[in-house]
């Protein structure tokens, strides 16, 4: 099972290098990529390239800029809602 996962993650990284810019690298990006595929891809790439700029360009503080992440998830089509307990436990366990 650990041989397939990793196998996808490898065919997926060159596609995704371009243009999916969620995760810290190429593993934590190709499984944020595997987790969405199911919905809005579109919309939840749109979320961390929201949250990058605002810690990076702004100089947001780490967890407002998260609370920003969320909320924008939230509007993306079921995504928010089907791995929520992922978005917690990634996201919110320091509160």
């Amino acid at each position: 099972m650990q041989l397939q996962y990793a196998s996808l993650l490898l065919i997926l990284r060159p596609t995704l290098a371009s243009t999916w810019m969620c995760g810290i690298g190429p593993f934590s990006g190709a499984v944020a990529y595997l987790i969405a595929l199911p919905t809005d891809t579109a919309g939840v790439n749109r979320c961390c390239i929201e949250h990058d700029t605002l810690i990076e360009n702004f100089q947001i503080a780490r967890e407002e800029a998260d609370r920003v992440f969320c909320q924008c998830l939230s509007k993306t089509n079921n995504w928010w809602v089907i791995d929520r307990k992922i978005i917690d436990i990634q996201y919110l366990s320091g509160d």
